[in-house]
């Protein structure tokens, strides 16, 4: 499950992650980012797994999604990651994106780390509906 937030003024998306992490909410965060980058171009992505219980993406498709290009197409984006297997994965995606010509994805462990990185704080973003 995920919650997308926006902060227009400096136009960072967040992408809040909770519970059961699987392949169909990486999935359903990419529509719904190809929607928000349609309607307001250029944005930067925080994507936090911090609230993540379990990861149910098989590697497989890790592997795949990560040699698929980014729709933050050329855009800065930061994956928080504070649980060990969580850090790994997401280091392995960032490797993926960067082999496969893409920006690769800044990894840290901390969500004010994030927001530090974007000049952002938790309180400049709104909700974005799912059906942005």
């Amino acid at each position: 499950m995920f919650v997308l937030s926006f902060d227009e003024q400096h136009r960072v998306v967040l992408a809040r992650f909770s519970g059961i992490v699987s392949s169909e909410d990486l999935e359903r965060i990419d529509d719904a980012l190809a929607t928000l980058v349609a309607r307001e171009g250029f944005v930067r992505g925080i994507f936090d797994f911090g609230a993540v219980e379990a990861n149910a993406v098989p590697l497989t498709f890790l592997v795949r999604y990560g040699r698929l290009p980014q729709i933050l197409l050329g855009q800065e984006r930061v994956i928080v990651a504070p649980q060990q297997e969580v850090y790994d994965l997401a280091c392995a995606y960032a490797v993926q994106q960067l082999d496969f010509g893409n920006m690769e994805p800044k990894v840290v462990r901390d969500l004010d780390d994030a927001y530090r990185l974007f000049g952002v704080a938790e309180a400049d973003f709104g909700p974005v509906p799912l059906s942005v």
